[in-house]
């Protein structure tokens, strides 16, 4: 399809993948239709705990890196946008990030990613544990437990490792969904929620997208259902391509706001709200399409939580929930037409990194409708490597 041409599109999923396309296909002029067998919004867009981690777009050599500079370069100027549009704040705040390690292997795994900052050019500055203190001393007790005279558990004179990220930023999902929903209702997105899909048909230049009662009709579909994405459509040979890993969240609530910014430690974190909210992540559980949380995990995110910071034995449990992501076999997304079809696209597998992702994938994919030209290299997200993956390695 040309650039300068409009064309009419299905997107298959209202999650913030769905959304982010939608919004910016219909901000170029075509004819958008979300279809989701949900309420717009919900399932594992809602559930993320909404951590950017700072990318660089100009030293980025790999793919996933350039479309994560690329979106998280673009973040600020669609916040802007979006709060200007719809009057919704995204909460997209630039609160830097901790990464602390406490253990030998935590720290090898650090001294990993800081070697990869540095070869991205991402401002990391190590600090010690007396200045880690100093600068959120609700982290005392754990940074340095004899000085305090907490008893903790924590190991006398233990040195934690620590890094400062001043370009992590944290959005609030919730709002960010609220606003993109908006966005596209603003701009002319027509929306069929609580459908399932049945089935997706390609032939003439014409897609048809089956429901229950009736069918649509479209230049083109692209599926953006994130764990469902391969079982939406027997046909397109997807159904092992995406293998959902359960993560649950615990809401946390204080008076006032306990740490200035994230606090990541492994894959474990604490992300604070200027209300006095704190979330509490997560965990990574293979458990097919089950949703829901347990008593066990949610402990231990309470324990972690209380142990990195004491201040929060206090807090009030708001919540918790669980999402399910959407994890490819070899680790990339899915961008791009499905293999044998001439107007059927994927966006799917973003795994961790949906919301951060999203305005970029929504970039990436509306050039490629368009057939211009994009700054990220797409063949390590094309779709059906995944499945070719798989397939050698269950033949090995």
């Amino acid at each position: 399809m040309s650039a300068n041409s409009s064309s009419s599109v299905i997107l298959i999923g209202g999650g913030v993948i769905g959304l982010s396309i939608a919004w910016e296909l219909a901000r170029r002029g075509h004819r958008v239709t979300i279809v989701d067998r949900g309420p717009l919004a919900r399932a594992t867009s809602w559930a993320a705990s909404g951590i950017l981690p700072p990318a660089n777009l100009a030293t980025a050599t790999d793919s996933i890196d350039q479309l994560r500079g690329l979106s998280h370069s673009m973040f600020p100027r669609w916040h802007q946008a979006l709060l200007e549009i719809t009057g919704i704040d995204s909460g997209l705040r630039r609160c830097g990030g901790w990464y602390l390690a406490d253990s030998p292997g935590e720290r090898a795994a650090m001294i990993g990613m800081t070697s990869f900052w540095e070869d991205l050019s991402i401002q990391c500055e190590p600090v010690t544990s007396r200045e880690l203190a100093m600068r959120e001393p609700v982290l005392r007790d754990w940074v340095m437990p004899l000085a305090s005279g907490a008893s903790n558990g924590g190991a006398a004179g233990r040195e934690v490792a620590a890094w400062w990220l001043p370009d992590e930023y944290q959005i609030r999902c919730p709002r960010y969904l609220q606003a993109l929903v908006a966005a596209c209702r603003i701009a002319g997105v027509e929306v069929i929620e609580n459908v399932p899909v049945l089935d997706i048909r390609s032939s003439d230049g014409v897609v048809q997208v089956l429901l229950p009662s009736t069918s649509l009709s479209a230049d083109l579909a692209v599926l953006t259902s994130g764990v469902w994405s391969g079982q939406v459509s027997s046909s397109l040979n997807l159904q092992t391509s995406l293998v959902p890993i359960r993560g649950q969240i615990l809401l946390l609530k204080t008076p006032t706001q306990p740490i200035r910014s994230v606090i990541n430690v492994g894959n474990r974190y604490l992300v604070p709200r200027e209300d006095g909210y704190t979330l509490v992540g997560s965990n990574e559980e293979e458990v097919g399409f089950q949703g829901g949380t347990t008593l066990e995990v949610l402990e231990s995110l309470k324990q972690f939580a209380f142990g990195l910071c004491p201040h929060l034995q206090t807090a009030v449990v708001a919540k918790s929930w669980s999402g399910l992501r959407p994890m490819t076999f070899d680790g990339f997304p899915m961008i791009g037409r499905v293999p044998g079809t001439a107007n059927v696209y994927v966006a799917a597998g973003h795994y961790r990194s949906g919301i951060h992702l999203s305005c970029g994938t929504a970039e990436v994919v509306a050039n490629l409708i368009e057939e211009r030209d994009n700054v990220v290299a797409l063949d390590a997200f094309r779709v059906g490597k995944q499945q070719q993956s798989l397939n050698r390695y269950l033949s090995a």
